[in-house]
């Protein structure tokens, strides 16, 4: 059985947890925190969650694990058989990896920890994702869903990079960044539909719950 591990409060555990729900896997838990420190460097070569342990060994970084977690169960697809299509995706996940998690993770101390607000970092991190989001703005169908018709990966890996988005944005700058693309605000309602998220946004908001109060 595939142990996954990590804390309910990522939002990266989050959309592991959602894809293995979605692909119907039998999994465990196992709640640790990101640490630099052995053993765990053994599973997470940099520490961080998610990751999970299979037979063949252990896996970290989201993006592999969802890949490897679509490859053992094609019969419920998550990524298109068409080598242009797939290929697609990636170039639209990789856009909202760079663009939209790294720089809003770059004034997420300030927006959720109260530290000081370098302008410059902020400046820049908002020129930058700007320009991500007119490239997901070209890049995505949202017809629904964020490739097309058919639900894939993307949804997943982006539906909750923009949970952690949002708030950052409308934080440090009173930015609705949902608004500047195109059928976004559609697409995270149909999204926030499904019962497999519904069930682990709420673990996710209790655990961030119990740690504010």
């Amino acid at each position: 059985m595939i142990k996954l591990y990590g804390t309910a409060v990522s939002n990266y555990y989050a959309m592991v947890k959602v894809f293995l729900l979605e692909k119907g896997f039998e999994f465990e838990e196992v709640y640790i925190a990101p640490t630099y420190s052995e053993p765990f460097l053994e599973l997470s070569p940099m520490g961080k969650v998610p990751c999970i342990e299979v037979d063949e060994g252990y896996l970290s970084e989201t993006t592999a694990i969802l890949g490897f977690l679509e490859g053992c169960v094609p019969e419920v697809p998550m990524v298109s058989r068409d080598p242009f299509k797939s290929a697609q995706m990636a170039q639209l996940i990789k856009v909202v990896e760079l663009y939209i998690a790294n720089e809003s993770g770059r004034v997420a101390g300030y927006a959720f920890f109260g530290q000081d607000l370098n302008e410059q970092v902020a400046a820049d991190s908002r020129s930058k994702m700007e320009r991500g989001l007119a490239a997901l703005d070209r890049l995505g169908s949202f017809s629904p869903y964020i490739m097309g018709e058919e639900i894939s990966m993307a949804d997943f890996f982006a539906y909750y990079i923009f949970a952690s988005a949002k708030p950052i944005a409308k934080r440090v700058w009173d930015w609705d960044i949902v608004a500047e693309v195109d059928g976004l605000a559609d697409w995270l309602r149909l999204m926030s539909g499904r019962p497999m998220i519904q069930q682990v946004n709420a673990e996710l908001n209790d655990a961030v719950a119990k740690i504010m109060a």
